[in-house]
């Protein structure tokens, strides 16, 4: 019987990718083309989303959805439900306004008021002439940095009070269903309110088609949903943040009461005002509220869901940390899909690009902080994989969206391989738009009805990603080091961001896994032990715990230090130790461990032996990751630098090497050659036959090229020939063109040559060479080479087609803030010589 990856490299793979579908009121013979397409590109499954759909839950979108069914059922294909009628889901399709306003959200707010004692029978006008829906809520007053409830005679719609000598400051609790953002949206911090989603579309859907669910239609996804307190992805959300509006309901106030007992009135202060208490109050608060977050939205959906034979995925917006924090974000990663089927993460808007993974990126309305995005967001995703049995190792990122037309393929396959590298392996690509083209809504769109040129070669993306996520779904991966989860430090006092350590860990080869403090809290959900083998969580055993300077930690960790200490577990501490504890004013009892620089962690773990593969050289460009399938040990490499080759051994490593996207496999014995956007797989103790190599340059290739041109829709209808002596930019040629380039010359070959490589030094960007009228294949990123049996000395015809992206015709909003590459052949074109 064929091994695993030999089944896949033969055509036996698993459905792993779900793109997006947008509903915007299409025909019925625009929606069976686009299916048809979809089909054709080797995708199984398709993500239904209405962006927006004129009808959603009304007889048209019943209509087009049954049609939709009725088709992906001949074709063999899935369904999955984004579950709102627009992103980002809580809007309920409307109902929380047209039918259940008394569940909308509410959010506690904060007014201060100064006032110079001795004062009497001073008074405050309770009523907002600008939001009707505040009430009330309770009076503090600050006086020598001493806060108490404030005394008070309410007479009609004022309170009169007494200060005493001195400053002081009135602070005025009010609740109000008016943050100034999604003010419809539901409440995710009560139950009532988050039901109101699951009888707007979930239970419309089961009445249409339970029948299909389970069978046809595999679940629901919900895309960013969030506190939503907070206008914008701000990198300021943060608990504390003076100006912020709080999400409140009876459900968060009950137990704010029950965990604050006699001072819960006047520790709501300390919630937007620095104070002794600040920090544990401020985890109290942000525990709360993201345990209901948990409780109310999530795992009333997945709940549900599982109910009735389907899955429920999605992810939350992870940018500029809103992953721990409020706004737009859930305030907690793993609190907020906790009861999905699969991890979730997104890439957007040129959050990823190749070469840059530091610093930050202008991207038109702010900046991002790449560091973040490059090292820890896809580790965010595949480590609640790893560690929650509910997700069974499934971690879906949503890929590709935003990042505009000058995104090709090569930047795909870049942005598949950086987060297949780091344990992603379902994929749901940003997206199918079936509106007229150029559709401004957020491109690149994969057909973009027939307009997309480099379309023709998007199913290879599509099976590679098919090939790769049934490759590293159902086994076990290779983490070194448990990294602990910065969110409650970040809410409770000065903490070191999770994606500093992430960054030295991956330059460095060393695979980890962020967990979450909880961890050491709910084994029910994630099962953990230690002992004398280590830490073990979901049966996948660590080497270490790497432990991120945090002011403040739970008790639960500092006991789990202390058992650490026992077993004599290796730890390790960036930069300082804890000083307090959130959860408990009693002192913290800390075991003394190594306590290193953040510069120190990768070497002190080299020198330790916590670490799978270590390369002879220092290669910060380099990815790994290594994943166990049945008997089988895969090795994942990428180099993910744009220009930069990698030439480096891994000591101790053999086996055969695999390009699952070309299918090109040889022996593999320690010396690693990557070239740039180079990705492979090495199969521990496989056999192999020649290693790799680039070769040895023989011939050059020059000379008059014939050069003509086909647009997407044209192709293979090439025209407007051309002589060029020299590769060139074509865009000095064909300005604003976009298409297909055709590259036609003849040479002699003075001799034979058995194994010969064409090899193109650089082009823009997807090239496929035909030689002889033979086609060699295709490539859609570096390196651009081709194998040739034997080459025969005398004469060859060689031509060569170039395709670039629609960025040249189409300048959409994010060519504001993003350069377009060349077009067409730059060469050098050579045959060479295996070495």
């Amino acid at each position: 019987m064929n091994k695993t990856y030999e089944q896949v490299l033969d055509g036996t793979y698993e459905s792993r990718v779900l793109p997006f579908l947008w509903q915007k009121g299409e025909s019925k013979e625009v929606i069976k083309e686009y299916l048809y397409k979809m089909k054709e590109s080797n995708i199984h499954e398709v993500c239904i989303e209405s962006r927006p759909h004129p009808a959603f839950c009304k007889d048209l979108w019943w209509e087009d959805l049954s049609f939709i069914i009725d088709l992906c059922k001949q074709l063999d294909m899935k369904v999955w439900l984004l579950d709102d009628s627009h992103f980002p889901t809580g809007y309920a399709n409307g109902w929380i306004k047209e039918h259940y306003p008394e569940h909308r959200k509410t959010v506690l707010i904060h007014r201060m008021f100064d006032i110079v004692g001795p004062q009497t029978s001073a008074s405050i006008y309770l009523k907002n002439p600008f939001d009707d829906s505040e009430v009330f809520y309770g009076a503090l007053i600050i006086q020598n940095d001493h806060v108490q409830e404030l005394t008070y005679q309410l007479r009609d719609d004022q309170i009169f009070f007494d200060v005493e000598a001195g400053h002081a400051r009135i602070c005025m609790l009010y609740t109000s269903r008016k943050s100034g953002y999604q003010d419809d949206y539901i409440n995710m911090v009560d139950r009532a309110s988050c039901e109101v989603l699951i009888k707007a579309v979930y239970e419309p859907h089961y009445e249409h088609f339970k029948e299909e669910f389970g069978k046809t239609i595999l679940g629901f996804f919900s895309d960013e949903p969030g506190f939503m307190n907070e206008k914008g992805v701000n990198a300021d959300s943060l608990i504390g943040k003076e100006t912020m509006a709080l999400p409140w309901s009876k459900e968060l106030e009950d137990r704010w009461k029950q965990a604050m007992k006699e001072e819960h009135l006047c520790a709501l202060a300390s919630l937007w005002m620095d104070s002794e208490d600040a920090g544990r109050n401020r985890h109290q608060y942000m525990d709360i509220a993201t345990r209901l977050y948990q409780e109310c939205f999530d795992e009333q959906l997945g709940t549900w869901c599982r109910n009735h034979g389907v899955m429920h995925i999605g992810h939350v917006i992870e940018d500029k940390d809103s992953h721990a924090r409020l706004g737009v974000g859930a305030g907690h990663y793993f609190r907020a899909l906790a009861a999905q089927d699969m991890a979730g993460v997104d890439i957007v808007i040129n959050q990823v690009l190749p070469g840059m993974d530091e610093g930050y990126h202008s991207y038109g309305r702010g900046a991002w902080d790449m560091e973040f995005f490059h090292y820890a967001l896809a580790k965010l995703g595949s480590s609640l994989a790893h560690i929650d049995p509910l997700k069974k190792g499934r971690c879906m990122a949503e890929v590709f969206g935003a990042f505009g037309w000058h995104e090709g393929l090569k930047e795909m396959k870049w942005i598949a391989d950086l987060f297949l590298v780091s344990g992603i392996n379902y994929f749901v690509p940003h997206a199918f738009s079936q509106a007229s083209f150029p559709d401004v809504d957020c491109p690149p769109h994969f057909y973009a009805q027939g307009h997309n040129p480099q379309f023709r070669y998007f199913s290879s993306l599509m099976r590679y990603l098919q090939q790769m996520g049934t490759l590293f779904s159902d086994g076990m991966p290779h983490p070194s080091a448990a990294v602990l989860y910065h969110a409650e430090g970040e809410w409770s006092g000065k903490f070191m961001p999770m994606q500093k350590v992430a960054k030295e860990l991956t330059r460095h080869q060393i695979d980890f896994d962020f967990i979450c403090a909880d961890v050491f809290i709910d084994h029910k959900r994630y099962p953990m032990k230690l002992d004398e083998k280590g830490l073990c969580i979901n049966g996948i055993y660590y080497q270490c715990f790497i432990l991120p300077y945090n002011e403040y930690i739970g008790e639960a960790t500092m006991q789990f230090l202390q058992d650490a200490k026992r077993y004599d577990f290796p730890v390790f501490i960036l930069e300082e130790a804890p000083s307090h504890l959130y959860d408990r004013s009693d002192p913290i009892t800390l075991p003394t461990f190594p306590i290193l620089s953040l510069d120190q962690l990768s070497k002190t773990l080299h020198e330790q032996g916590l670490f799978d593969h270590q390369t002879s050289s220092y290669e910060p460009w380099l990815r790994y990751y290594h994943y166990t399938k049945g008997n089988e040990e895969y090795h994942m490499f990428v180099n993910v630098h744009p220009k930069q080759t990698i030439e480096t051994s891994i000591p101790g490593l053999k086996g055969k090497r695999i390009d699952v996207y070309t299918k090109e496999s040889y022996a593999f014995e320690e010396d690693l050659l990557l070239g740039p956007y180079g990705s492979c797989i090495i199969v521990e103790n496989e056999g192999g036959e020649t290693p790799y190599t680039f070769g040895t340059t023989y011939l050059r290739i020059d000379g008059a090229w014939k050069l003509s041109y086909a647009s997407a829709q044209a192709y293979p209808q090439f025209h407007d020939t051309k002589t060029l002596h020299k590769l060139v930019d074509l865009s000095t040629i064909y300005p604003s063109t976009c298409g297909t380039f055709r590259y036609e010359i003849d040479f002699d070959c003075p001799m034979d040559i058995e194994q010969a490589l064409l090899h193109i030094e650089e082009g823009y960007e997807t090239i496929q060479v035909w030689l002889d009228d033979i086609d060699l294949g295709y490539r859609i990123t570096p390196v651009y080479q081709y194998e040739i049996d034997r080459l025969t000395q005398g004469k060859h015809h060689l031509s060569i087609e170039v395709t670039n992206t629609l960025d040249k015709e189409i300048h959409d909003m994010f060519s504001l803030s993003e350069p377009s590459e060349p077009s067409g052949l730059f060469g050098p074109v050579e045959i060479r010589k295996r070495s």
